[in-house]
């Protein structure tokens, strides 16, 4: 039998934290939340996540960005889905090709979008 994997939601807004909660944990996921960068890092210190979702936008404008430098520092071979407010703005209005991160995706995101890039990233069919 697989191992459950976990994943280490990062995001200011407790509604997104909610729907990536409910998607993922009912596909049989371990979700871990934190509503800062702060608790995202000290959670995926503990925790050890098997992917992490972070939002690029929380106390500061480049919480997001500045965590996922720290997470890939921690975690080197852990895959980063980023996530935007910005609605399809955020390669355009940040810099984001020296980030370490697998993908950015807009929000809001579909429940099914999230869960098949949930997948790819953690290689799982």
């Amino acid at each position: 039998m697989e191992r459950e994997r976990t994943i280490l939601v990062v995001d200011d807004d407790p509604n997104i934290l909610l729907f990536c909660e409910t998607v993922l944990g009912q596909a049989g996921f371990r979700v871990v939340t934190a509503d800062s960068a702060s608790r995202g890092y000290e959670a995926a210190c503990s925790q050890k996540p098997d992917l992490m979702i972070v939002d690029i936008m929380m106390e500061e404008v480049d919480s997001g960005f500045r965590l996922a430098v720290r997470l890939h520092e921690l975690l080197p071979g852990v895959p980063i889905l980023m996530l935007s407010a910005i609605a399809g703005a955020s390669t355009r209005v940040f810099d984001t090709s020296p980030l370490p991160v697998a993908d950015l995706v807009d929000k809001p995101i579909e429940a099914a979008d999230l869960l098949q890039k949930a997948r790819r990233l953690l290689r799982i069919a």
